[in-house]
């Protein structure tokens, strides 16, 4: 990509002494976001929107752009970005559509996190597994090919299948719906503001996952679970121990 780079640096220090672990055993069900959660394809879209938004506005994509989409929409960019340059020309959901169709020729090319696989493999028949994700099902259908972690996974939810994506509640609320399992009886594994949020908003428990080179939300409650992956696969392996 010719303008910004996708990585970048946590924008907090998680300091804690000792690191409390989940109770596993609380949950009959996993539902896990999957851009920057699971796999590292946050650049992916972002070289999308920047191709999109150079071609449709003509305008370069800044840090500030990069730490606000990730974890948002194509269209909330967008949205924000028309409203920066006073444009009504063109609308939100035309950028939007032409970075789904950028993102749709692309090649796919991405890493796993760390312990993502173990961690699936680890649970797969001992809890249900959910995805549910912002992005298309054309891409996670792809992307799932690509990283052979279909068959892990007993339901997919996407964007297409929703009216309103997360940080609404309804993505999380149909999955918990399709795996028959109480929205309590649920973890969901996330790592942006919107994903929190939508868990929130579902009342729904969630952790906080801590990928490397990741942006830490914003705003984080203290209360918030955060763990890496070969954390929460430790304590995996720890909780069926006997």
């Amino acid at each position: 990509m010719d303008g910004i780079i996708c990585f970048w640096e946590p924008h907090h220090v998680v300091s804690r002494t000792t690191v409390k672990m989940i109770d596993f055993s609380r949950y009959d069900s996993f539902i896990f976001d999957w851009d920057n959660t699971l796999a590292a394809t946050e650049p992916l879209h972002i070289k999308a929107i920047e191709k999109a938004l150079q071609e449709m506005l003509q305008y370069q994509m800044n840090y500030d752009d990069c730490l606000f989409f990730v974890g948002s929409t194509s269209a909330a960019l967008a949205e924000r970005i028309l409203h920066k340059l006073d444009r009504d020309d063109v609308s939100a959901e035309q950028v939007s559509q032409r970075k789904a169709d950028i993102l749709r020729k692309q090649d796919i090319h991405f890493k796993l996190f760390p312990g993502v696989q173990e961690f699936l493999h680890f649970w797969k028949g001992r809890k249900k597994l959910a995805l549910a994700s912002n992005s298309s099902r054309e891409f996670i259908e792809r992307s799932l090919a690509y990283s052979g972690l279909r068959k892990y996974f007993d339901c997919i939810i996407c964007a297409d299948d929703v009216e309103k994506r997360k940080p609404e509640p309804e993505m999380f609320l149909l999955a918990a719906t399709q795996l028959a399992s109480d929205r309590n009886r649920c973890l969901i594994f996330e790592d942006s503001t919107a994903g929190l949020l939508a868990a929130q908003n579902a009342a729904m428990p969630a952790v906080l996952v801590l990928n490397p080179g990741n942006p830490l939300p914003g705003v984080l409650e203290l209360s918030q679970p955060m763990y890496s992956w070969p954390q929460l696969l430790q304590a995996s392996k720890g909780s069926c121990k006997n």
